[in-house]
C-alpha cells in the first residue's frame, strides 16, 4: 500500500498582520509548490488542496521520508519574512482516515494553531500529528520533527457509515447478478493499449455503461451506486486476475462533493488498498466546466491515496484548465458532445489547441467518445496521446494488459 499525509502550512505573526493571511495564500502555495517539486520527486506526488494544505503520497513506500520536507518550513520563513524575526513557520504533517483528515483540512488556521500549540501538544482528531517550525521553543537548534500525542478526550469519532450493498447495481436493489464489460484505453505515441475501464452493470443488460461513450451511457441518478458496485467488483476481479493492466473506475465528481458520501466512498476505497495504485486509475465524470479549487483539491487529495492516474472527464471543451491544482490530475479527457460532424470535430480542435496550457499544468490532454474513423484520424492528427471510444475499442469480456496495436486496426473488437 502506499504512504500518504496531508500537509498543512501555518504561519505565526503579530496580530495587525492576521489580516494579511488569505493574501499570503497564493505566494504560500506557489512556494511551497516549487519546493515539492523538487523535493518531493516522482514517483512520489503532492496535491494542492487548498493555498495552505498539500496531500503527499509515495506509491513505493509504507511510510513517507519526512527528512525530505525538513527544509521546507526554513525556506518559506526566509522567502515571507526574511532575516527578522517578525513571522514563523510551522509544518503539519497528517496520516489518518479520510474523515479525520477531512477535518484536520477544514480547521481554521487559528483553532488549529491553537489546539497543537505547545506545551499541549496534542492533536484532537485520531491518526498521528508531527510538527516542525522555526519558532525558537520548536528549533532551538537543528529543525527536527515531532510527534504529537491523541488528546483522547477532544478526538472526533469516527462516523458508522453504512457501505451499499455489492448487489444493489445502479439503483435496482438486489440485482440477479453482475456483468461486467472492458474498454481499452489506447495510448497513440507507443501504438498500444495499456489498460481499460471497468462497467459493472446488471446480467439482465449487460455493457448498459460505459466511461468512453457519449453522456447518454453515464448513470444517471443512481451514479453511487453505480460507482461503488465498480469498485467492489474491481476488488473481486482483480483477485483472480493479478496481471491484468490498470484499470479505470468511475467516480463522480458531484457524489464527491458531497462530505457525508464522500465518506462512504472513502469507506468503499479501503478495498484498493491491498492492490500497488499503479493498477488502478480513477476517471472522474460528470466535472463542472470551472469545478471549485478546493473541493477539487480535496476530491484529488483522497483519490490519490489509492489510484496512480486521475482522469477529469469534462464536456465542455473550453473547461477552464487553470481551474485544477497543480498535481491534482493526470490528465483531462473530453467527451465528445452529441451533435454532427462538424460540431464535433471543432470541439476537438478547440480542445487540442490549448496544448501550451496542458504543458504547463503537466495534464494530458485526451480524447473520449470518438466515434467514427474520421473522429479518430482526427485525434491522431491532433497528437493526442490518450484515446477511446467505440472507434478505438469495442466491449471485452476480460481487462487488457500492455497490447501493442498499430493505429491502422483499430478498433480493437471482441465479442462481450
Amino acid at each position: 500500500m502506499s504512504a500518504s499525509a496531508c500537509l498543512r502550512i501555518t504561519l505565526a505573526f503579530s496580530d495587525d498582520r492576521l489580516a494579511r493571511l488569505e493574501g499570503l495564500g497564493p505566494l504560500v502555495s506557489k512556494l511551497a509548490d516549487a519546493f515539492l517539486e523538487t523535493r518531493w520527486a516522482w514517483p512520489k506526488r503532492h496535491v494542492a488542496i487548498n493555498p495552505f494544505s498539500f496531500m503527499l503520497t509515495d506509491p513505493k513506500a509504507s511510510d513517507l521520508d519526512v527528512a525530505l520536507l525538513d527544509r521546507l518550513a526554513e525556506e518559506l520563513k526566509l522567502k515571507l519574512f526574511g532575516t527578522s524575526e517578525s513571522g514563523d513557520v510551522t509544518l503539519l504533517l497528517f496520516e489518518g482516515d479520510e474523515a479525520d483528515t477531512a477535518h484536520f483540512v477544514r480547521m481554521d488556521h487559528a483553532e488549529l494553531t491553537e489546539a497543537v500549540r505547545e506545551p499541549i501538544g496534542t492533536t484532537p482528531f485520531g491518526g498521528r500529528l508531527m510538527k516542525i517550525g522555526t519558532a525558537p521553543d520548536l528549533a532551538p537548534g537543528p529543525l527536527r520533527w515531532r510527534t504529537l500525542e491523541r488528546d483522547a478526550d477532544t478526538a472526533r469519532p469516527r462516523p458508522d457509515v453504512a457501505p451499499v450493498g455489492r448487489g444493489q447495481v445502479m439503483g435496482l436493489g438486489e440485482a440477479p447478478g453482475v456483468a461486467l464489460t472492458f474498454r481499452g484505453v489506447y495510448f497513440a505515441p507507443a501504438q498500444a493499449f495499456v489498460g481499460s475501464s471497468l462497467s459493472a452493470d446488471p446480467a439482465t443488460e449487460p455493457g448498459r455503461h460505459s466511461l468512453f461513450d457519449s453522456t447518454g451511457r453515464l448513470p444517471h441518478g443512481h451514479e453511487e451506486a453505480y460507482d461503488l458496485a465498480c469498485l467492489a467488483e474491481a476488488h473481486r476481479y482483480r483477485l483472480s486476475h493479478a496481471s491484468a493492466g490498470p484499470i479505470y473506475l468511475p467516480v463522480c465528481f458531484s457524489s464527491l462533493m458531497r462530505r457525508s458520501t464522500r465518506e462512504i466512498y472513502a469507506k468503499e476505497l479501503q478495498a484498493l488498498a491491498g492492490a500497488e495504485p499503479r493498477l488502478w486509475a480513477a476517471v472522474v465524470y460528470d466535472t463542472p466546466r470551472a469545478p471549485p479549487f478546493n473541493a477539487l483539491g480535496e476530491i484529488c487529495a483522497l483519490l490519490h491515496r489509492y489510484f496512480a492516474t486521475i482522469d477529469l472527464q469534462v464536456d465542455d471543451a473550453g473547461f477552464e484548465i487553470d481551474s485544477v491544482p497543480p498535481g491534482a490530475v493526470n490528465a483531462i479527457t473530453l467527451r465528445l458532445p452529441d451533435g454532427t460532424a462538424a460540431m464535433r470535430l471543432a470541439a476537438m480542435r478547440r480542445f487540442t489547441e490549448r496544448r501550451d496550457a496542458f504543458r504547463r499544468r503537466k495534464i494530458w490532454p485526451s480524447l473520449t467518445n470518438l466515434r467514427t474513423p474520421a473522429e479518430l484520424e482526427a485525434g491522431l492528427r491532433e497528437r493526442t496521446p490518450f484515446l477511446t471510444g467505440p472507434a478505438v475499442c469495442g466491449p471485452m469480456t476480460e481487462a487488457l494488459d500492455r497490447i501493442a496495436w498499430d493505429t491502422a486496426r483499430l478498433p480493437l473488437q471482441r465479442a462481450a
